[in-house]
């Protein structure tokens, strides 16, 4: 990486409050490099597409391979000890935790310590292109020998399986409604009965404990709240056991850095003792990861990853604190997650951006985990003349991308006719806005009403009968929403008025008033002649804006996670030439 880039990446990652005066929001110098590939470079022209456009989600596998791994020495064997705790995912059987990760493509893969390789895994799944929005290294819920794994889903399904070397059993449980909490934690034994427990945060900010049961058909007891206030926290992590003494431990980290040591206390009814702090400035890193003990002296260490995708281990030298970092590996802004992490990944965008050029041909652009996208971008077909369309997050339970597209009165989803009374001006798809874990559209009539379009979640999407949002809306000349821009892990909606004030409309969940009223966070947007939503492109799981100026600049807007005028951190320039395209989605 250049050192152009690194410096811009430590600009976004030491951020700054988006500055609201139309006056702060000049032109960047032209001359500056674009960090990716540049857009007008050439790529694979299509065969032109019969309308209504692509319905592909996957991403063709690129070269490169997967990130490298560089192993924890292991301590000497006079000094080994033998873990209080097991591993909860050793699953070649050597008594170390094994890494595993879901990668841009949707291809999951694990690092067997054993034989120190790669290779693809695969979840039991009968649909090849399914995707989670998470996988728990929950450990040996049955009490056998091996571990076991849980899938969770975007629409609330969290799946039990034996985890193999190469791939999962069939399920062995199945639990639905999960869509109610934003984070999901396996913490290991919490409450000292040697079955492996699990956390859940809602959307609130309260903490509930389920404890293990030591049975794999019903894994988890009725939850039981243990705690408030946990809506301060962007990342939580299950460490395992940190100190040796057999008790699954927690850290967690706020939006200013700060990581904070949370002992388990071998109780039911208080499971975490007091929280200590361990140090500051690990905002420094977009993904923290609980990788269990690393060296063999028989506490769990940590992993976290930086912004330009390099991945550090952390030793822990007891009771929460930990030693100075050291070179694990690189290429993991590649990893859409990595099992054990301390967030819950953002997605609902396989193609994180799609683009239009003046003859309407369509191309995908594939998000990386570093304010980067893979390149070339990949040839989608070619767009009917006089369509409108969007780019909608997750509307079937691929969870990829959905391409929406409006011809006439006909709505088409992914090429399936959908509609054929369709009358709209505007559509946009943010996420989940009812609550139950399936994405839905948002149209906008010539009236200026805007509607709410439940999605059921399918492969094939139909859209539920529509809900009516509110009026006045045509005083908006843009409106775009990936995923959560406020940091409560619900999807928002932004909105640009004709005087170029930016709004937050934050989701609430629910389906009969889906956004809160708004909040006015920026000032001087008419600068920019588009917009787009493309989801998280900075890896840390809150949604990003990109904004292109009339000459082609554009300009990274990083969501800090809060809500009102610090929503965003100040921009970044992200690339040239970017006015080649008429439509970017």
């Amino acid at each position: 990486m250049t050192t152009l880039n690194r410096g811009r990446l430590r600009m976004l990652a030491a951020g700054g409050v988006l500055a609201l005066a139309a006056g702060a929001l000049a032109a960047a110098p032209s001359n500056a490099v674009p960090k990716h590939h540049a857009p007008g470079a050439a790529f694979a022209r299509p065969v032109t597409a019969s309308a209504p456009g692509p319905a592909s989600d996957a991403a063709p596998r690129r070269p490169g391979g997967h990130p490298t791994v560089v192993l924890p020495a292991q301590v000497a064997p006079s000094a080994r000890v033998t873990a209080a705790a097991k591993p909860r995912h050793d699953v070649d059987g050597d008594g170390r935790s094994d890494l595993m990760d879901m990668e841009y493509d949707q291809v999951t893969a694990v690092y067997l310590s054993k034989i120190h390789e790669w290779s693809e895994y695969t979840i039991s799944k009968t649909d090849p292109q399914a995707s989670f929005t998470d996988l728990l290294p929950v450990g040996d819920v049955g009490g056998t020998t091996n571990p076991e794994l849980l899938s969770l889903s975007f629409d609330g399904v969290l799946t039990l399986y034996e985890a193999g070397v190469k791939a999962t059993s069939a399920p062995l449980w199945t639990g639905r409604g999960w869509q109610i909490y934003n984070r999901v934690v396996a913490t290991g034994d919490l409450t000292g009965d040697h079955h492996p427990d699990l956390l859940a945060r809602d959307f609130a900010g309260d903490l509930w404990l389920y404890t293990g049961t030591g049975s794999t058909t019903r894994p988890f007891n009725s939850r039981v709240k243990v705690a408030s206030g946990w809506g301060i926290y962007d990342q939580i992590v299950g460490a395992s056991d940190v100190d040796g003494d057999g008790i699954g431990d927690v850290y967690t980290r706020t939006l200013t850095g700060d990581l904070w040591f949370h002992k388990g206390a071998a109780s039911a009814s208080a499971p975490l003792k007091a929280r200590v702090k361990i140090s500051s400035g690990w905002n420094a890193y977009n993904v923290i990861t609980g990788s269990d003990d690393g060296d063999g002296d028989g506490k769990s260490d940590l992993l976290a990853r930086d912004h330009e995708g390099v991945q550090y281990w952390f030793k822990s030298t007891g009771s929460g604190k930990l030693a100075a970092r050291s070179y694990f590996g690189d290429g993991y802004e590649k990893s859409k997650f990595l099992v054990g992490a301390g967030t819950t990944q953002l997605y609902g965008k396989g193609a994180n951006l799609m683009t239009q050029s003046s003859d309407n041909v369509l191309a995908k652009w594939y998000v990386l985990a570093n304010d980067d996208y893979l390149s070339p971008p990949i040839a989608a077909g070619k767009e009917a003349s006089g369509s409108r369309n969007a780019f909608a997050t997750g509307l079937n339970s691929h969870n990829h991308g959905s391409y929406v597209q409006n011809i006439g009165t006909d709505l088409y989803i992914r090429g399936v006719k959908v509609s054929s009374t369709w009358s709209c001006n505007l559509m946009v798809g943010p996420g989940d806005l009812t609550g139950d874990g399936k994405g839905d559209l948002l149209s906008r009539d010539s009236a200026g009403v805007l509607w709410l379009h439940p999605g059921d979640g399918a492969v094939d999407t139909k859209l539920g009968t529509r809900i009516k949002v509110g009026t006045g809306w045509n005083g908006y000349n843009a409106l775009v929403g990936a995923g959560d821009f406020s940091g409560d892990g619900r999807p928002d909606l932004l909105a640009r008025d004709t005087t170029g004030r930016l709004y937050l409309f934050k989701g609430t969940g629910t389906s009969t008033a889906p956004f809160a009223a708004r909040e006015q966070i920026a000032t001087g947007w008419g600068t920019y002649d588009g917009l787009v939503a493309p989801g998280d492109i900075t890896g840390d799981a809150k949604g990003d804006i990109l904004a292109r100026t009339a000459n082609g600049d554009m300009y990274l807007y990083a969501s800090t996670g809060n809500a009102g005028t610090a929503t965003f951190s100040a921009r970044v320039k992200f690339g040239t030439g970017w006015n080649i395209y008429k439509t970017m989605l």
